[in-house]
């Protein structure tokens, strides 16, 4: 079984916060990490499943970006999250478990390609 290990630290005026480092490690029955450019869908409408198309059940959930993308999650249906150039989305020890085409969705509305990468693990 994989093991993913995620470590933050957060700090304020270069001290870190009460509580952090906080390290958190999952084991999962398969990871699948993704790496790829995400082209414009032309609308605000348009989702397509994020390449973590193995995976029924996601319980750890890692995305970075580098042009604002909407990532919808666990088959939602409303606006979904923003996330800007530079972004970065960590979701750990969840259950987002529509299934493997619905779980995670994204959407690039704007000329630049963005480029996506993460992982996705789970059951």
């Amino acid at each position: 079984m994989p093991t993913l290990k995620v470590t933050v630290n957060v700090e304020l005026d270069a001290r870190s916060l009460p509580g952090f480092p906080v390290i958190r490690r999952l084991e999962v029955d398969e990871a699948q990490q993704f790496q790829y450019e995400k082209v414009d869908d032309t609308d605000g409408t348009t989702f397509v499943a994020i390449p973590t198309g193995e995976i029924a059940a996601l319980q750890a959930f890692i995305l970075e970006t580098d042009q604002q993308v909407t990532i919808r999650l666990d088959a939602q249906t409303d606006q979904g999250i923003v996330l800007n150039a530079g972004g970065l989305l960590i979701i750990m020890d969840a259950t987002i478990d529509s299934g493997a085409t619905t779980n995670a969705k994204i959407n690039r509305n704007g000329s630049t390609t963005a480029n996506i990468k993460g992982i996705g693990a789970g059951t």
